[in-house]
């Protein structure tokens, strides 16, 4: 089982309301290693609840947030579709895809 540093309670959108759920508890750590995105924060998605209640009954130190508030994740260290990569990563990258136009 994952262990995460620190919970947090978010309000869900609506569709997720449309099903009773209004709450949803997230586990924050790191990346591993081993991911692209590497030491960055880490959110994951936990469990719904009905009530805020019933959400920090389960999650005591879990904390009211925002998505506009929390970290978010910076993917600039990645390759874009027009920088050069070993093997390449997209279909005209490799000269052996016949152009049939799919790709513009």
């Amino acid at each position: 089982m994952e262990t995460f540093k620190y919970y947090t309670i978010n309000v869900l959108d609506d569709h997720y309301a449309s099903y009773g759920m209004k709450y949803g508890v997230y586990g924050w750590g790191k990346y591993p290693d081993y991911s692209v995105l590497a030491g960055q924060p880490r959110k994951c998605y936990i469990e719904s609840y009905e009530t805020i209640e019933a959400a920090q009954k389960e999650y005591p130190g879990a904390k009211m947030s925002s998505k506009w508030t929390e970290p978010q994740v910076n993917v600039n260290h990645l390759p874009g579709e027009d920088d050069p990569v070993p093997g390449g990563m997209y279909p005209d990258d490799y000269s052996d895809v016949p152009d049939d136009g799919i790709y513009d």
